[in-house]
């Protein structure tokens, strides 16, 4: 009997560690999705600009929620003056930071180089 409440009370550990602790592997993709977007969009010849991520992150109710693999996000790159859009693109990230598709695209009008 007690083997089985010891086995529940470290099962049931295990299942909430992640919330406990704070472990956020989403944000650790992010901020690979992140670079790897701003060095995409800079003019060639030229370093990679500097950027600030602003990001609305969704509570997830769900234990199953910090267990997963892959992070789709969708990242758009805006003038710091007008505000106007001047890229936008999805990158997709595993846990640990590995970029593992991105794609990006400068809107209509906006012309990178010139930034």
């Amino acid at each position: 009997m007690n083997i089985r409440k010891l086995s529940l009370a470290i099962l049931s550990i295990a299942a909430i560690a992640p919330v406990v602790a704070s472990a956020s592997p989403e944000n650790v993709a992010l901020n690979a999705c992140a670079k790897a977007f701003a060095t995409s969009i800079k003019p060639a010849g030229s370093s990679a600009p500097t950027f600030k991520l602003n990001y609305d992150q969704h509570m997830n109710n769900s234990v199953a929620g910090y267990y997963v693999r892959n992070y789709t996000f969708t990242m758009q790159a805006q003038d710091r003056k007008t505000g106007t859009a001047l890229a936008r693109g999805t990158c997709s990230a595993d846990d640990r930071g590995e970029v593992l598709e991105l794609t990006s695209s400068a809107t209509a009008g906006a012309s990178l180089a010139a930034r």
